[in-house]
């Protein structure tokens, strides 16, 4: 066991016991070419930034991190822990983005100094002085990698107190909150992660989540390297617009654990062909932890048949349940236990009742709900089901909310007394010596097992009985195929049920609205027994959605109530749409219209008015630079492209300054 009393002294101490071995490999391309770094270089490189950035900096300072997915974030964000400054890790907003998070968390978390690459500084600088009048500083890694006179400076020692990072969290409705992670945290939640799964230093980790995300941060970043293994990681784009790649990583670097939210595990299904897993080999993959959302047991069970062909073993599924709150883990199974899995009754638990159904022909489908158990804690955290207006402890089988203790559990969220003392050091009934997060889920344990059945403020409650949304959602997901899988919110106004869904972008020329709502609401009624009021489609994503890929079912419902959530057949940008002219304009206009999934867009419009969101520009941008064979190098440009037009005079452009070429000719680097 790592003895260990900080992450910075894991990566010291790998750094001169296994200097040479690869701490991270990040895979740059889909042909799986890729960069590393070894233990000892990000020790070196890392201790460098720190010096230099204490220059500039004081201890205690909030530093932004603003950078696309690389090894050079790896770096920063260890250098900040070495500086004794507050990291924040985001990412680097773009100009035709309308989301005003980054500038949100600026504000407030009073940040002073934000680290970037050297590509992006001059873009963020431009975007900063339209956007904000909040002042920052900008300065870029090598700049601080390449500073000299670092000799005399001295690095601070790191109390386990002390914040590493803060997590700010996207949550449903309002501004987002900055949870304090400190260092005892880390610690803390890296070594539970690993008695609890029985990870160790020759497991190889595989995974293409968002670093700026606790899922990705914790478990594909610093959890790697107080175990001192290897990590390979690659952009969450790469996964999206190619999921067998991340197969192909697990079986060219023998992954023995990969994870990722529920609807990575649906998207690998639904898209990867059967011809694509020719040399895929899985039987590496010891644990597939899925987390960040709701896990499905429809979805286990849909990819460990699939994949079980290449070597996938159902029993390496391995669900658990957390929150940055928890720094990200709070529970999981022992590697010695065995999935579990439950039907209960569906009209009991709308009666706050659980009746659990024994035998797989106990109960028809449509009478039962099936819940994935998520495992319990070890001796050194404590999880409690409580009565949320007694704080009574509950017994099994009893529903309530979900209280959680122990070395993971955050101090509080950044500047937010009033809510930190909502949130944290609560006390149960009968006391035990101890302070609880409350974490706003309703649950009940089981044997070894918590069940989650929905939020506290999400519940719909109909005549007196309690529906949970993510039941109803899920029979939405199931009941139609033109129906966009994962992309549904239900929920109550005025007493009555209202869903709202994402039609699939293959189904949006063709669809039968009247024939599709009449599917959807015979579907819940035959399921829950419950009428639903009205259902409002939309095109593929533009329903509300966090950074970490849940539904912002708050937020759905008060755009319904006000009238701004747009329907299928209702204008979406308020305006008579400007058709393509040219070859070059007509041939993006149509990729846009593919990948978005939507029938028409006007050619001026940024992605982002159109429904779009930074994976899908990733993916317009390759396709774009698939289709004229632009370099590497240059979709930069492409993606930095804030309408069809702008981009249509961009390629115009490299067509132009390559040599001898036509618009279906090469385009050559310039």
């Amino acid at each position: 066991m790592n003895n260990s009393y900080s992450i910075i002294e894991s990566l010291y101490n790998n750094s001169n016991e296994i200097p040479d071995e690869i701490a991270f490999e990040f895979i740059t391309d889909t042909s799986l070419k890729s960069e590393s770094i070894t233990f000892q270089q990000l020790y070196s490189d890392a201790s460098c930034i720190a010096k230099s950035l204490l220059k500039h900096a004081t201890t205690g300072d909030c530093i932004l991190l603003l950078y696309p997915p690389s090894i050079e974030y790896v770096k920063a964000f260890f250098a900040c822990l070495m500086a004794g400054v507050v990291a924040i890790p985001l990412y680097p907003p773009k100009k035709n983005s309308k989301s005003e998070k980054v500038f949100t968390v600026a504000q407030a978390s009073k940040a002073r100094f934000a680290l970037t690459t050297e590509k992006e500084i001059i873009t963020l600088k431009d975007l900063w002085s339209t956007k904000t009048n909040k002042p920052i500083n900008f300065i870029y890694t090598k700049q601080l990698l390449e500073s000299e006179n670092n000799e005399n400076v001295l690095l601070p020692k790191i109390s386990e107190t002390s914040p590493a990072f803060l997590q700010y969290t996207s949550g449903s409705t309002g501004n987002p909150k900055g949870v304090i992670i400190t260092h005892g945290n880390i610690l803390g939640n890296t070594q539970y992660l690993t008695r609890v799964t029985g990870a160790h230093c020759d497991d190889v980790f595989v995974n293409w989540l968002p670093l700026f995300h606790d899922l990705g941060l914790v478990t594909a970043v610093l959890w790697t390297t107080y175990l001192g293994c290897k990590s390979v990681l690659m952009a969450p784009a790469t996964f999206v617009g190619n999921p067998i790649v991340w197969f192909e990583a697990i079986s060219k670097y023998g992954g023995t654990f990969g994870g990722a939210p529920n609807f990575a595990f649906d998207l690998c299904v639904d898209k990867i062909a059967d011809k694509d897993l020719f040399n895929i080999d899985l039987s590496t993959w010891r644990v597939a932890y899925n987390a960040a959302e709701p896990v499905r047991y429809q979805t286990i069970e849909r990819f460990a048949k699939r994949f079980s062909i290449v070597g996938f073993s159902r029993e390496s599924f391995y669900p658990s349940y957390g929150m940055a709150e928890s720094t990200v883990f709070m529970t999981g199974r022992k590697c010695s236990e065995k999935l579990a899995s439950i039907k209960i009754d569906r009209k009991g638990l709308a009666e706050n009742k659980v009746i659990v159904k024994e035998g797989e022909s106990d109960c028809k489908k449509e009478e039962c709900v099936r819940l994935v158990g998520n495992g319990l804690t070890d001796s050194t955290h404590f999880l409690k089901i409580v009565n949320p207006d007694t704080h009574e402890v509950m017994e099994e089988r009893e529903i309530g909310e979900v209280w959680f203790s122990g070395a993971s559990v955050s101090p509080g969220y950044w500047k937010l007394k009033e809510l930190t003392e909502e949130s944290f050091g609560n006390l149960i009934k009968p006391e035990d010596g101890r302070s609880y997060f409350r974490t706003g889920d309703l649950g009940f344990i089981l044997g070894e097992n918590l069940f989650i059945t929905g939020r506290i403020n999400d519940v719909i409650i109909l005549k007196g009985k309690n529906y949970y949304p993510q039941d109803i959602e899920s029979t939405v997901k199931y009941c139609h195929k033109d129906i966009h899988k994962g992309y549904t919110a239900a929920f109550e106004v005025s007493g009555k049920l209202v869903v709202v869904t994402e039609v699939n972008r293959t189904a949006v020329k063709k669809i039968d609205p009247i024939s599709l709502i009449q599917k959807i609401s015979h579907s819940i009624y035959t399921q829950h027994g419950i009428a639903v009021n009205d259902v409002v489609l939309l095109p593929p994503y533009k329903i509300p959605m966090t950074s970490s890929g849940k539904i912002r079912r708050s937020q759905c419902k008060s755009l319904y109530q006000n009238g701004s959530l747009k329907g299928l057949y209702q204008a979406e940008n308020g305006g008579d749409k400007i058709l393509p002219k040219g070859e070059v304009e007509g041939e993006i206009y149509t990729i846009w219209c593919h990948v978005l999934g939507v029938p028409e867009v006007c050619v001026n419009a940024g992605i982002f008015e159109v429904g779009g969101d930074s994976i899908k520009a990733v993916q317009i941008a390759s396709e774009v630079s698939k289709r004229y064979n632009i370099y590497q190098e240059d979709e930069y440009k492409i993606l930095s492209c804030e309408s069809i037009r702008e981009m249509a005079q961009v390629v115009s452009l490299l067509i132009m300054c390559s040599s001898g070429s036509n618009v279906r000719g090469e385009v050559v680097k310039i």
